[in-house]
């Protein structure tokens, strides 16, 4: 290790830092780590779940944090609910990543012959943060995508098999990478849209930034002091 930090904060891409602190992250690059004080690291991961776990990999194999936090945006299945709400994300799972079989239905890979679904760091196919409750947040179920869709039969269909709060494209492969280097580690995300758009809907993502950047500076203020 080279350094001792007190935490690593991600984001999938710098524009999702747009409002936090001083606003001069939304500029960093994807992958490299970025001082922000004598306390924390940002890091900017890469949007997906396979950039995520690159550069995070490398990150913690390289430096020794006390804990990572990461922060974005996310697409809310509740179609009822107001967007730009803010959520710590207490458990998520791989939803599109495994096999499809006949009759149309979908095998994932976690719970299939390949990976048992109660291997470390997976509890009955998802991977669980226990510490969420921390953060003093509403807590959520995050799916993780490799595509995002807005057919609503499609969307209803996968709901039924993985049901959940919020869609992401990093959530799972944030908590399997912080679980397997025994980190701690927390998420807040921040709606800006709904997954099954209603009716002329637009995302309002500078007000989910805005709210993320905000609710971010206060959390970070507590943990760090």
């Amino acid at each position: 290790m080279s350094h001792t930090r007190q935490l690593l904060l991600c984001a999938a891409c710098a524009n999702e830092l747009k409002y936090f602190g001083d606003g001069t992250f939304q500029h960093l690059k994807t992958g490299f780590v970025t001082p922000v004080d004598q306390n924390i690291d940002v890091l900017v991961t890469g949007v997906g779940f396979f950039q995520t776990i690159y550069h995070l990999t490398r990150t913690l194999q390289e430096c020794d944090y006390e804990m990572v936090f990461a922060a974005g945006v996310a697409g809310d299945y509740d179609l009822e609910r107001p967007v730009c709400q803010v959520f710590s994300i207490e458990k998520s799972t791989f939803v599109d990543c495994g096999f499809e079989t006949q009759g149309g239905g979908f095998q994932s890979i976690v719970g299939s012959k390949f990976l048992d679904a109660d291997l470390p760091p997976f509890q009955s196919g998802y991977i669980f943060n226990s510490i969420a409750d921390i953060i003093g947040l509403p807590m959520a179920t995050a799916n993780t995508v490799c595509r995002t869709c807005t057919d609503p039969k499609h969307v209803a269909k996968m709901l039924r098999q993985f049901p959940a709060d919020l869609e992401t494209m990093e959530s799972a492969a944030f908590g399997y990478v912080c679980a397997r280097q025994h980190v701690n580690y927390a998420e807040i995300r921040c709606t800006s849209n709904h997954v099954v758009p209603k009716k002329q809907e637009k995302w309002q993502l500078e007000g989910a930034l805005n709210t993320l950047g905000s609710t971010l500076d206060g959390i970070l203020k507590e943990i760090c002091n």
